[in-house]
């Protein structure tokens, strides 16, 4: 008969931070996803203004043409983290209004109903 090996509880194990070959920073202006039982997710997305000139109301003025929207990464993550994530995101959030003042969002209705937009 085997001898069983019992849990031994010692110093806790070191981590070592690495940074994955494919690591990058972007830069978005904005998020949409969507949680269910299995999973969360969120995508991440820029838009890109492309403007044009017109000569109303004036010569040279600048209209909007087009938005075009550009899907930069999708996240998926367990219900667990993505909850843990939108808290620890509240704490930043907090911290940052008590020494700034409150962060301006984007009115109801000015875009996807699922979007956070700026």
């Amino acid at each position: 008969m085997a001898k069983s090996q019992s849990l031994q509880v010692g110093a806790p194990p070191t981590f070592e931070d690495l940074k994955s070959p494919d690591y990058r920073t972007i830069y978005i202006t904005g998020v949409f996803g969507a949680l269910d039982p299995n999973d969360g997710r969120m995508m991440f997305f820029v838009d890109h203004i492309e403007p044009k000139t017109v000569n109303e109301p004036l010569p040279g003025s600048v209209t909007v043409e087009k938005i075009k929207r550009e899907h930069l990464m999708e996240v998926h993550m367990s219900p667990t983290q993505f909850k843990a994530i939108a808290v620890w995101m509240n704490e930043h959030i907090k911290r940052y209004e008590d020494v700034f003042g409150s962060i301006p969002m984007a009115p109801k209705g000015k875009g996807p109903s699922d979007a956070m937009v700026s």
